[in-house]
């Protein structure tokens, strides 16, 4: 057998122990990475930014994040996704109170890049965790509650951080974010026990190559389905407090309540969906089937909703940014299960931390592009209309570019054989 061989199946059932710990950890990460959004308002009048310059302060983060992503995903599936996790968490908290302090512009952003790699080992630690540990019946359930602190965490930090901002200000609400994030490494040390790094079958094998992941199609359609529903969310997590401060009028509470309402309505939308992917698997639905559905109809969802919040009045233009927040939720439970399922426990550290670094340098280039858009036309209308468009080209990745969701098997695919399951398509 190769070095290549697969592992053992995960054992039937789901941790529920480790699951619930991943969702409150992915909840302190938005938490903590959407502090700066929250007090981009403030920022941008006390440090006197140029509406490009606030979105390049927004997008520094993911200068980091996005290339320590295959980093990470090598060092979760080689010494421990547990380990490497509690050190990403570690490290992420720190930076978010030290943010407190920050005397200017440039150490902010220093700050925010060490965030970024900090936090850029959760999803391939996380994904590796799933992979080795949930069986494939309760896969969507599992990531659903992991995902579902992705859209929890933007809504509790817009709204906590929000009251401590008008409170006490954007020092104070960085500090206690990060310190309150410290808790989490107190119950996770019993995982750094439970959950050791998965080895395949021959001894010394280390599972497929960075190489071999490359080739697989399945990859690159992830990639650019994943970075096109990324660049709308974080379109919407970069821009939406200041896009309903400037352009529709709302104070800074108002604000706080209709961001949090759209991850309120995600959040729910994401739990949702896990649990009837589950059901309609279990009643016959093929894999591919389930989850090319729901990534459609989110693709197309959030396309739509987003070009017509353009030109609505205020009531619709609420009503189309819950709609938004609905169809993105179909998204998050899908795409992380899908990658679970064609990378396997073996590889899914990896195949995340490739299609992770890829898909979030819309991280990058969504703020910078709609600070640019803002600052030229004096209004959100072509952002809008450009985020739309690319949430919509999701669609071809999804219908047309990604193959029948089977499990990849790495040994055929290390000698550039085409995957069993992966023929049909």
């Amino acid at each position: 057998m190769s070095s290549d061989a697969q592992p053992a199946l995960p054992r039937a059932g789901a941790p529920l122990g480790l699951i619930a710990l991943l969702s409150a950890a992915l909840l302190i990460n938005y938490v903590d990475r959407g502090s700066i959004s929250t007090a981009a308002p403030l920022l941008e009048r006390e440090f006197r930014l140029a509406p490009t310059q606030t979105y390049l302060m927004l997008s520094a983060f993911f200068w980091a994040y996005v290339p320590s992503q295959p980093l990470m995903g090598w060092l979760a599936d080689r010494l421990g996704a547990a380990r490497v996790l509690a050190a990403g968490v570690a490290l992420w908290s720190l930076s978010t109170v030290l943010a407190g302090t920050s005397a200017g512009v440039v150490q902010l952003v220093a700050l925010r890049l060490l965030m970024g790699i900090g936090e850029a080992t959760f999803y391939p630690s996380a994904l590796a965790l799933l992979a080795q540990r949930v069986s494939d019946r309760h896969r969507g359930r599992a990531t659903a509650i992991v995902q579902f602190g992705a859209q929890v965490g933007p809504a509790l930090g817009t709204f906590v951080g929000g009251l401590l901002m008008v409170r006490y200000g954007w020092r104070a609400m960085f500090m206690v974010l990060g310190l309150l994030s410290l808790l989490w490494l107190m119950p996770w040390t019993g995982q750094l026990r439970l959950a050791r790094p998965i080895t395949p079958a021959r001894p010394g094998g280390e599972g497929p190559r960075f190489g071999t992941i490359l080739r697989q199609r399945a990859l690159w359609g992830t990639m650019l389905g994943n970075f096109c529903s990324n660049y709308a969310f974080y379109f919407v997590f970069t821009a939406l407090p200041l896009y309903l401060v400037n352009e529709r009028g709302l104070g800074l509470l108002a604000m706080t309540r209709v961001t949090s309402a759209f991850y309120v309505v995600d959040a729910v939308s994401c739990l949702a969906t896990g649990w009837l992917l589950d059901a309609w698997i279990r009643r016959g639905a093929t894999a591919s089937r389930a989850y090319k559905t729901a990534l459609a109809l989110s693709a197309a969802g959030v396309g739509t909703c987003l070009i017509g919040a353009s030109g609505a009045g205020a009531l619709t233009g609420a009503a189309l940014l819950l709609v938004t927040g609905l169809a993105d939720g179909l998204n998050n439970p899908s795409v992380c299960a899908l990658t679970q399922r064609f990378a396997g426990p073996l590889a899914t550290g990896r195949w995340m931390g490739v299609q992770n670094a890829t898909s979030n340098t819309a991280g990058i280039i969504a703020p910078i592009v709609t600070g640019y858009l803002v600052q030229v036309s004096g209004h959100y209308t072509l952002a809008l209309w450009l985020t739309g468009a690319v949430a919509l080209t999701g669609l071809i990745a999804w219908l047309v570019i990604v193959p029948a969701v089977e499990p990849v098997d790495w040994r055929y695919a290390a000698a550039g054989t085409a995957v069993a399951g992966q023929r049909r398509a």
